[in-house]
């Protein structure tokens, strides 16, 4: 089923609840940057199955979120996420678990580090650190350091970043890039237009958090994932093995979601 919440800025929150409201647990799901929320219906189907509910959120300017202007991660931690935590489904819901993959996961440690959301528990999904310093060895930090350094300068010249030409993360509004930009440039998050301190907020977090890294990723590897989770007050973390050729950093969530999903509730029902 498809709903929509309205942000304290007026913005539409498109959201798609799959499963029964008698579940267990409620999964808020947050997905990567530039990725449609369409593309984890299988995701979400093989959650529903193992008897749980999801409440999938379409990030701002994806399909179900339409948006004009700029925007970035605060906005999407501030004003989205309060709203999505006020629908009935997860408002009523006995136990709630923010879950977000990669840039998603960001967000959900984020919002709950900051206290802008109280779930019972985070999890991320190929979430970590973009920082060039997580690559190993010298050429691949070099070519990660360029690689940033390109995002910064095409969107500052341009006034928005057009991933749907560069092959990364689709059009997105200068904003999100640069906030993007400043954790893989610094490694840390500073939020543009948002003087709060979340590297510290992250630092003391105690909501029970677990961080999965995909072996094979290319986009984050085991030290990237390692990293963020000591910046998230020591979070825990597991390597999870998907074998199917191709699956990547977002190919798993269509291809192989059960691997994923098994050792998250394993996780679940031991806290």
């Amino acid at each position: 089923m498809r709903t929509t919440v309205v942000a304290d800025d007026a913005h539409r929150v498109g959201c798609e609840i799959h499963g029964s409201g008698d579940a267990s647990v409620t999964v808020v799901f947050l997905p990567a940057l530039g990725v449609p929320l369409g593309y984890y219906t299988p995701l979400f189907d093989a959650w529903v199955r193992r008897g749980r509910q999801v409440v999938g959120v379409e990030n701002r300017g994806q399909p179900l979120s339409p948006a004009t202007g700029r925007f970035g991660y605060s906005d999407m931690i501030r004003r989205d996420l309060p709203a999505v935590f006020g629908l009935a489904p997860v408002r009523e819901a006995s136990r709630v678990v923010l879950a977000g993959h990669s840039m998603g996961g960001a967000l959900a440690l984020l919002g709950t580090a900051a206290q802008v959301v109280t779930p019972a528990a985070v999890v991320t999904i190929a979430t970590g650190t973009s920082w060039c310093a997580a690559e190993f060895g010298l050429w691949r930090r070099a070519r990660r350091h360029a690689g940033t350094s390109v995002v910064r300068a095409v969107t500052r010249g341009l006034g928005y970043w057009p991933g749907h030409r560069m092959g990364f993360a689709g059009r997105q509004p200068s904003t999100v890039m640069r906030d993007w930009a400043h954790e893989a440039h610094h490694g840390t998050f500073r939020l543009h237009g948002d003087r709060y301190d979340y590297e510290a907020a992250l630092a003391r977090m105690s909501t029970p958090r677990l961080m999965l890294g995909i072996d094979g990723d290319p986009l984050i590897n085991p030290r990237a994932v390692a990293l963020l989770a000591r910046r998230a007050g020591g979070a825990e973390r597991r390597q999870i093995r998907v074998d199917h050729p191709g699956d990547d950093h977002f190919r798993w969530a269509r291809h192989t979601p059960g691997p994923v999903i098994a050792d998250i509730d394993a996780w679940l029902d031991g806290k």
